[in-house]
């Protein structure tokens, strides 16, 4: 029996014991902004295996001051996304939006976990995950417990058991499995549980602020057992349009129009964004992105006006924008929408006036990544030593921490983790069991490959 079939054949002996552990983090919720007691979970089993376990609260003002375009505020589940900013969020706007009593770290550390090697030039190797999970509502329309790890027909339900507790569980297994098998490495295996990747990523950022590095890095965010390269940026928008109120016998005077709704003027708006998708999309993609649209423009949540009688004195529009790594920088989108905006405002005389206030909440840059890394082809091996068949090579298409190893780090990444994306945020979230064990499997032989 080759040591491979060693190590694979003593993840299927912990099988119970890894569903277990699974279903006690399941079970501690840790909504963005409350992740602490799930990060002393974690920190616990680290500290029981015997790595180097270092845990520390992220530090915003050095976040901005390192890494100025960035870092986001920090966010929290019953506060998201409520500080808007017309060019790039700083420190000096947090401090005087007076929420940090809400928006910090506090009792929200980052917990991670070394496995040092016996040195001799082996490679090291990041695990990454993050702790945080967003809201469980709409609440009553989960038909299984959101914290109660409920296993139905070879499914596990509840808040993060997709995004991406199973993937938290599944590297800690892997390094658990090898350790207890005797496995002696040459390079450092390094477990990262960071908080608050959902709407900013200064977990991560964080790590990479205090120097912690590797020679590659793989983020088991849901992937479904694909190795998944790169990821597509996102810039969080809202437009706020003026009118002017006045009740119907006011609107017009002299049959000049004096009463102006927010909402009537929004038309141009619209068309001047929905421009810029059409003419995004048709752009020159790497062939790996071919069938995947560069560019999505989605309009989300309006509203606006206060009665029905009196025109809309305030319309506000908000939405999205996801863009792949041909499009170009945050910058260079945020520059466009603000551009679209600002020129189609000029050819209306009430809106050339009185100019929409363009504001962004959030921004992700993309990145690229390359097929021909070796952390790729070692991934690649071991899953199809475990699968018994050839992985699948996906472009990643969502906003994730990938971005900050590949552009701020500098280092070989990719994202394989058990679950389903498509589980990520939904109602009655699950988890297929078997893929979970299987990527426990291949990370443990990936590990061993990577870090001889």
């Amino acid at each position: 029996m080759t040591e491979q079939e060693k190590i694979m054949g003593k993840v299927d002996q912990r099988r119970d014991e890894i569903i277990r552990r699974l279903s006690e983090l399941i079970r501690i919720p840790s909504r963005t902004g409350e992740e602490g007691e799930a990060q002393a979970f974690v920190a616990g089993q680290y500290q029981d295996m015997g790595l180097e376990v270092d845990i520390w609260e992220p530090d915003v003002k050095e976040l901005f001051a390192r890494f100025p375009e960035v870092a986001q505020y920090p966010t929290h589940w019953q506060h998201d996304l409520i500080l808007p900013y017309h060019h790039l969020p700083t420190y000096e706007e947090l401090v005087r939006s007076e929420k940090m009593d809400i928006l910090n770290y506090k009792n929200r550390p980052n917990v991670v976990g070394r496995w040092k090697g016996t040195g001799g030039g082996g490679r090291s190797l990041i695990l990454n995950g993050h702790i945080d999970t967003v809201t469980v509502e709409p609440k009553e329309e989960w038909s299984h417990g959101p914290f109660g790890a409920e296993v139905r027909e070879g499914k596990m339900f509840g808040r993060g058991t997709s995004d991406m507790k199973a993937g938290i569980i599944s590297a800690m297994e892997a390094v658990r499995v090898l350790m207890e098998s005797g496995v002696r490495l040459r390079g450092d295996v390094i477990l990262e549980s960071v908080v608050n990747e959902e709407h900013a990523g200064n977990g991560t950022l964080a790590c990479i602020g205090r120097g912690i590095t590797a020679d590659a890095a793989i983020l088991t965010e849901p992937s479904q057992n694909m190795v998944r390269l790169g990821n597509y940026g996102g810039v969080y928008w809202g437009i706020d349009i003026t009118g002017n109120t006045k009740p119907p016998g006011a609107r017009w005077v002299d049959q000049k129009q004096n009463g102006v709704s927010a909402i009537e003027k929004l038309p141009p708006v619209v068309s001047a964004l929905l421009d810029l998708e059409k003419a995004q999309i048709q752009i020159p993609v790497d062939p790996f992105y071919s069938g995947k649209s560069p560019f999505a423009m989605v309009m989300g949540k309006v509203w606006g006006g206060s009665y029905e009688t009196a025109t809309a004195g305030k319309c506000f529009l908000k939405g999205c924008v996801y863009f792949g790594p041909d499009v170009g920088s945050v910058i260079h989108v945020m520059d466009s929408i603000r551009k679209v905006v600002v020129e189609a405002s000029q050819k209306d005389p009430w809106l050339s006036e009185h100019r929409p206030d363009i504001l962004f909440y959030h921004h992700d840059d993309s990145s690229r990544a390359s097929l021909e890394e070796s952390i790729v082809k070692t991934v690649l091996q071991a899953s199809e030593r475990v699968l018994g068949e050839k992985t699948s090579i996906v472009p990643g298409t969502a906003a994730c921490d990938l971005r900050h190893f590949i552009n701020q780090a500098k280092m070989p990444a990719l994202t394989f983790g058990p679950g389903r994306s498509d589980q990520a945020h939904t109602v009655d979230e699950f988890i297929e069991l078997e893929d979970l064990i299987s990527n426990v499997k291949a990370l443990a032989l990936s590990i061993y490959d990577w870090c001889q």
